[in-house]
C-alpha cells in the first residue's frame, strides 16, 4: 500500500516536523521572546546605570549636572535618569539636575505605609546637539533653564508610586553601589511595562541629610510594537514557504528512497537467481557503498553460480564416466573370464586326451600344438595386465635409446605377417625412404605400441583391404600414422578407446577381439614420450597417428 512506502513516510514525516517546527518557533517567539527582551534590558540597564553611578560615586560628574553619557543613556533607553533624595518621609526627585526649581508635590496614595511626601523637581535645560552627545569628549554641560524637557517626566510620577507601592523598598536599597532593577505596569493602557533601576550614591558625593539615589526610567514600549509587527510579518514568511518546505520535503523523500526502491529490485532479480542486474549510482554515502556492495555481491554470485554450474558439469561427466568405467569393468571380466576360459578348456581337455594317450602321431602333435598356443595367449594376457599395472602405477620406466624407425616398422610387421595373409592385405608405405630415420625411444616399447595399432587395424579390415602407413617430418619430431580401410568409429566414442577396459567391438568375438587393454598401454607409453597422439576417422576409414622426438647423428 503506499502508506507503507518509505517515501510517502519520509514526505510526511519531513512535512510534519517543518511544520511542528514553524509552529514552536512562533509560540515561543510570542510567549517568550517579550520576557527574554525584558530580562535582557533590565540586565544591560543595570549594567549601563553601574557604570554611569560609578562616575558619580567618584566625583567624575557632578549631581547638579547632566553630561553627555548620561543624555546617551536616556536615548537609548527611551527614560530619563533622576536624583532622588529621602529625608524622613520626604522625597525629592530632580529630573534636570541639582538645582531646583519651586517643587511640584506629590503625595502617594494613602494605602502606602510609610506615607511619603513626594516632590518631583523638572528643571527646563538647554538641549545638548546630537554630535555632542555621541562625542565622548564633549564633557558636562552645565544645566541652564531652556524650553527642552524629557517626555518621561510625566510618567515619572505614576511610575514611582507603584514603585514606592513595596514599603522595604529603600530598606532594600541599603547598600551603596548595588543597582536594582524592578519592573513596574505602566500607568496608561496604551504602553507596555517600564523599568525603574536605581541605586544608593555614597553619602561622601551629597551634603544634604538623608540619603541620595540615583534612578533610571526605561520603557519597554518599543519591543512590544517590534513582537507584533514580527509576528505579522512570519505569518507572510510561513506562507510563502509552505511551496518550498513541500518541494523540500518531496524531494528529500525521493533522494533517499529512490536508490533504495533500485537496490529492492535488484534484490528481488537475485532472489530470482538473475546476477546480471546492477545498480548505477554515482554516490559515495552510505546508500552509494551499499549499492557497490549489492553489486559486487551480485558479481560474486554470478562468478560463483558459473563455477558451481562448471563443476556441476564436470561432476556430471565423472558420474556418467565412472558410470561407463564400472560397465567397462564388468565388461572387462566378462571378456576375461572368456578369454582365459576359452584356453583353460582347451589346455585340459586336450591334456587329459594325451594323458588317457587318446590320440597318437600327427593327431597328438596338433593337441600338444594347441595346448602350446593357448597357454601363449594366457601368458600373453597376463602380461598385458601387469604391464598396464605397472603403467597406473607410475612405477614404469623406459629404457631410452637411438631407435631406427624405419627398420623398426619393417621387423614389426614381419612379426604380423600371418595376420597379414590370412586377411590379403598388402600395406602401403608412404615418406619411408631409405634413408634411416632414427628416433629417441624405448625400442622393445615401440614395437608394443605399433603392433598393438597395427593388429587392432589389421583385425578391423575387410580382407584384401587398404592398409596405410606413412612417415612425416616436423620440425624436430617424428609423425607417424597407420591408416586402415574400415568402418569408422562412432564419434562420441573416440573420446573414450584410449580409457581401460575399452573394447570397440562389445560382442566379445575372439574375431575381433582383444581384452580392451591394448590401447590403454599405447596411451601410456606414448605419455612416457611426451607425445602428441590421437585417433580420427577418413573417409574411408580410421587413422591413429602419435609422434616422436628425432635424434640426429652425433
Amino acid at each position: 500500500m503506499k502508506r507503507e512506502r518509505l517515501s510517502f513516510k519520509i514526505f510526511w514525516f519531513t512535512l510534519v516536523a517543518m511544520m511542528l517546527f514553524i509552529i514552536l518557533w512562533m509560540i515561543l517567539q510570542t510567549a517568550f521572546f517579550g520576557s527574554f527582551y525584558n530580562r535582557q534590558k533590565s540586565n544591560e540597564l543595570s549594567e549601563q546605570l553601574e557604570i554611569i553611578y560609578q562616575k558619580y560615586a567618584d566625583g567624575e560628574y557632578e549631581l547638579d549636572t547632566k553630561p553627555a553619557e548620561v543624555l546617551n543613556f536616556e536615548q537609548r533607553f527611551y527614560g530619563l535618569t533622576a536624583m532622588l533624595y529621602k529625608q524622613g518621609n520626604q522625597i525629592n526627585v530632580y529630573t534636570g539636575g541639582y538645582n531646583a526649581i519651586p517643587a511640584i508635590p506629590m503625595k502617594p496614595s494613602s494605602t502606602i505605609q510609610p506615607t511619603y511626601d513626594i516632590a518631583i523637581h523638572s528643571d527646563s535645560f538647554q538641549a545638548i546637539e546630537r554630535s555632542l552627545l555621541e562625542d565622548e569628549n564633549a564633557g558636562m554641560q552645565k544645566l541652564v533653564p531652556a524650553t527642552y524637557v524629557n517626555r518621561y517626566n510625566e510618567q515619572l510620577s505614576g511610575a514611582l508610586s507603584i514603585w514606592l507601592e513595596d514599603t522595604n523598598r529603600f530598606n532594600n536599597l541599603s547598600t551603596a553601589g548595588e543597582v536594582q532593577v524592578t519592573q513596574i505596569p505602566s500607568l496608561e493602557a496604551d504602553h507596555e511595562n517600564l523599568l525603574i533601576a536605581a541605586v544608593k550614591l555614597p553619602s561622601t558625593v551629597h551634603t544634604l541629610d538623608g540619603d541620595a539615589y540615583l534612578i533610571a526610567l526605561a520603557t519597554l514600549q518599543p519591543v512590544g510594537d517590534a513582537v507584533q509587527v514580527m509576528s505579522r510579518f512570519y505569518i507572510y514568511i510561513y506562507l510563502l514557504a509552505a511551496l518550498p518546505i513541500l518541494l523540500f520535503a518531496y524531494f528529500l523523500s525521493r533522494t533517499i528512497t529512490l536508490p533504495l526502491i533500485q537496490l529492492n529490485k535488484l534484490a528481488m532479480r537475485l532472489n530470482k537467481l538473475d546476477f546480471t542486474a546492477v545498480v548505477k549510482t554515482n554516490r559515495k554515502d552510505e546508500i552509494g557503498q551499499l549499492a557497490g556492495t549489492m553489486n559486487s555481491l551480485a558479481q560474486n554470485l554470478q562468478q560463483s553460480m558459473a563455477d558451481l554450474q562448471e563443476a556441476n558439469t564436470k561432476l556430471q561427466a565423472d558420474i556418467e564416466k565412472e558410470k561407463q568405467l564400472e560397465q567397462l569393468r564388468k565388461q572387462f571380466v566378462a571378456s576375461v573370464s572368456h578369454e582365459l576360459q576359452t584356453p583353460v578348456s582347451l589346455i585340459q581337455g586336450y591334456a587329459e586326451a594325451l594323458k588317457d594317450n587318446v590320440t597318437q602321431g600327427l593327431k597328438r602333435d596338433k593337441y600338444a600344438t594347441v595346448i602350446i598356443e593357448e597357454s601363449e595367449r594366457m601368458a600373453r594376457l597376463v602380461t598385458d595386465l601387469l604391464d598396464l599395472s605397472q603403467l597406473e602405477s607410475g612405477r614404469f620406466a623406459l629404457h631410452w635409446s637411438r631407435v631406427p624407425l624405419q627398420e623398426t616398422i619393417r621387423s614389426v610387421f614381419v612379426k604380423l605377417a600371418p595376420l597379414l595373409v590370412d586377411k590379403s592385405i598388402h600395406p602401403q608405405f608412404i615418406g619411408i625412404d631409405i634413408e634411416e630415420l632414427w628416433v629417441h625411444s624405448d625400442r622393445q616399447r615401440l614395437e608394443q605400441v605399433l603392433i598393438n595399432l597395427l593388429s587392432n587395424a589389421i583385425r578391423h579390415m575387410p580382407i584384401q583391404g587398404h592398409l596405410e602407413v606413412r612417415v612425416k617430418i616436423e620440425h624436430s619430431n617424428v609423425r607417424l600414422e597407420i591408416k586402415n580401410e574400415g568402418q569408422p568409429i562412432p564419434e562420441e566414442e573416440l573420446h573414450y578407446i584410449w580409457d581401460t577396459f575399452y573394447r570397440a567391438d562389445r560382442s566379445g568375438s575372439r574375431e575381433f577381439g582383444g581384452t580392451g587393454i591394448g590401447l590403454s598401454i599405447v596411451k601410456a607409453i606414448l605419455q612416457l614420450h611426451e607425445s602428441e597422439y590421437g585417433v580420427c576417422n577418413e573417409k574411408d576409414g580410421v587413422m591413429f597417428y602419435f609422434t616422436l622426438p628425432l635424434q640426429h647423428n652425433t
